[in-house]
């Protein structure tokens, strides 16, 4: 975490000076924020949130999840959920989809999907997607602004039941 706080700081520092170059003489405005959110803490996962804000002229938001096994003191990866071979990202995939095409219907097409947009949209999952285990020991997949959707619909979010995931777990 303290590493990727320097980071943080060197990129700000070294985009707001590009920006003083771009725009000489003019007040140029620009910040970044860090911070993070506790998911779940429970018996048996600590599910941590750490976002970075960014704003100049329009925003971002990135995030990074970190899931840890509390009885083990490891952390948690997506594949290390599953079975060994099992197509994780194609049953989560394909369920994340369909969720899409169901709030694109009842909200009037909010979420990109490829096949169905003007330019390319959600076709899958990343092997390492963002997520965290939520207290009712659900997976939730978690895409970043921008990254499926337009910036106002923020950092969409998507439960997926456990039953989805019974035969590959």
């Amino acid at each position: 975490f303290k590493e990727n706080a320097k980071e943080i700081i060197s990129a700000y520092e070294k985009d707001a000076a590009e920006l003083k170059k771009e725009f000489p003489g003019e007040e140029v405005h620009m910040s970044v924020m860090s911070d993070y959110t506790v998911r779940t803490d429970n018996d048996k996962v600590l599910s941590l949130d750490v976002y970075i804000f960014t704003a100049s002229g329009s925003s971002n938001t990135v995030h990074n999840f970190y899931n840890i096994d509390k009885q083990t003191g490891k952390l948690i990866t997506l594949k290390s959920l599953f079975k060994d071979n099992s197509d994780y990202v194609k049953v989560l995939s394909d369920y994340i989809r369909d969720e899409m095409k169901q709030r694109n219907a009842e909200e009037e097409g909010m979420f990109w999907i490829d096949g169905e947009s003007d330019f390319d949209g959600f076709k899958e999952i990343k092997p390492d997607q963002g997520f965290y285990i939520n207290d009712k020991g659900n997976i939730v997949i978690c895409f970043d602004k921008y990254e499926v959707a337009a910036g106002a619909q923020g950092c969409p979010e998507f439960e997926i039941p456990q039953d989805i995931t019974a035969d590959i777990r």
